[in-house]
């Protein structure tokens, strides 16, 4: 399983363009996620267990977000929510809240993936869903224990 192609063609619509910017900063986002979980284990800004659990949560989350943005095909197999805007973008949110805290530049990493997960949601609310359209695979590229028995 390889990433999509995300070079941008000649002649791409506008709704192709933003859904483009959308996911590098979908991926910048997770970037950052991943580098601020990282460093606050390290700096010592959490002072209890359930911080070390959080920073922990968002580096993993960081992960989630990056593979979901370049459609790892695996990924979507197992995590079916990360396929539409409506799970993504919800899911964007949930992460931004979970990483708002007591330091100034919480609000900003809130702001951004809130942002980013509105405009998941709007785009999928608005228009037909465009994430559904990329050639992921439906219920025949699920992994096995995911099949329904009947199918």
């Amino acid at each position: 399983p390889t990433p999509k192609n995300y070079i941008m063609a000649e002649g791409s619509s506008k709704e192709e363009t933003c859904l483009f910017v959308v996911r590098i900063l979908g991926i910048l986002v997770g970037c950052t996620l991943v580098g601020y979980g990282i460093a606050m284990l390290f700096v010592g800004s959490a002072q209890n267990i359930r911080g070390y659990i959080a920073n922990v949560y968002l580096a993993c989350f960081g992960i989630l977000i990056i593979l979901a943005e370049v459609r790892m095909d695996f990924l979507v197999a197992y995590f079916k929510f990360l396929r539409n805007g409506f799970g993504l973008g919800g899911f964007y949110i949930f992460v931004g809240f979970m990483a708002l805290s007591s330091d100034w530049w919480c609000y900003i990493i809130l702001a951004v993936c809130c942002t980013v997960g509105v405009m998941y949601c709007g785009s999928a609310c608005v228009c037909k869903d465009p994430l559904d359209e990329e050639g992921v695979k439906g219920e025949a590229n699920d992994p096995p224990a995911m099949r329904s028995p009947v199918a």
